[in-house]
């Protein structure tokens, strides 16, 4: 009964269309429950019936995987775009809508924050290194451990995402050929790798709502910071199922 009394915290899963089957890394429903949450693993489903699991949740938290169509954002495929998945992609963009307009807390990790930007009318980077045209860029792709942090990032001090971490600057993990390009109106940046690139977003106004470019879920039982933004996000939705009374 007392594990009953953790907050909710949905998290969408990666789905083969060719083997119908569902995946997610460990990593991020080992960090909510250490982090004092409840996890409830999202597959592909209606989007009705999404929409009806997300009404029972206390916080949704939206997983990496591969890139996202680009004509959510008004644009052709570029010619470096990777796999694209219509069905998760058509899904997450509405429960991410859903959950912001309930004021429902999230939390996006590497596709789940540029997920976020481009379901509230921002854009994306296609491909970073033949779109990027602000200076040399960074490796945003290693050729290391999944838990090692390759580069820097820096956070904006008067952000939630330097509350939740503790440190003006730390090293990242960095999986990814896309990016944030123009930020949504409801976001702002608060994390920059050194090159320039968007790590880190915030809601203005939304209760919690934040997204990172890197994989917190494979670095914090190496790296206990990382565990913050999992804290951060189950202390959120406890606050919300207190005042919702449940």
């Amino acid at each position: 009964m007392v594990f009953m009394t953790r907050p909710l915290i949905g998290i969408t899963c990666d789905y083969d269309m060719e083997k119908q089957t569902t995946k997610l890394h460990r990593g991020y429903y080992d960090a909510i429950v250490e982090a004092g949450g409840l996890p409830v693993l999202m597959p592909n489903i209606h989007e009705e019936n999404a929409c009806k699991i997300l009404a029972f949740l206390d916080g949704l938290l939206l997983s990496g995987g591969n890139d996202v169509e680009p004509a959510y954002f008004g644009e052709a495929p570029h010619i470096k775009l990777g796999f694209i998945n219509p069905c998760r992609d058509s899904l997450e963009i509405n429960l991410c809508r859903q959950a912001m307009e309930r004021d429902i807390p999230i939390l996006g990790i590497c596709r789940g924050v540029q997920l976020m930007n481009i379901a509230m009318g921002g854009t994306i980077y296609q491909d970073l290194e033949s779109q990027w045209i602000a200076g040399q860029l960074q490796k945003h792709s290693q050729l290391a451990p999944d838990w090692y942090g390759s580069h820097e990032v820096e956070l904006d001090l008067n952000s939630r995402l330097f509350r939740m971490l503790g440190v003006k600057k730390l090293r990242t993990n960095s999986f990814h050929h896309q990016a944030i390009r123009d930020l949504a109106s409801c976001f702002r940046a608060t994390a920059w790798c050194g090159d320039g690139v968007v790590e880190g977003i915030e809601a203005l106004s939304h209760t919690f709502a934040v997204g990172v470019q890197w994989h917190p879920e494979k670095m914090w039982q190496k790296d206990e910071k990382m565990l913050g933004l999992f804290e951060g996000l189950v202390s959120a939705a406890k606050r919300r199922r207190e005042k919702e009374g449940v």
